[in-house]
């Protein structure tokens, strides 16, 4: 099911733009420093940390309740984000 994957950093990133929220704004609402969203938005890797995949959760969720949509890529296309009508 798409909505339990974990996005990666750059969608949370374009996610959070969408929505026009700023990094302090998220990281306030999920219980995190600032910092950890910016560590997390530049990350390349898929993380396998439980921590680090409970906060991508947390933002993934966070983002959701904003109306983000996370398009994961497929044969073809790539990932992005889309804001729910």
């Amino acid at each position: 099911m798409a909505g339990d994957k974990i996005p990666s950093g750059r969608m949370i990133r374009a996610g959070r733009a969408l929505a026009g929220i700023e990094q302090l704004d998220l990281a306030e609402q999920i219980g995190v420093d600032r910092r950890t969203v910016s560590r997390l938005e530049a990350d390349k890797d898929v993380p396998v940390n439980p921590l680090k995949i409970a906060t991508y959760e947390k933002m993934r969720d966070a983002l959701q309740r904003r109306g983000i949509v996370f398009l994961y890529g497929g044969k073809g296309y790539g990932e992005g984000v889309a804001l729910k009508d």
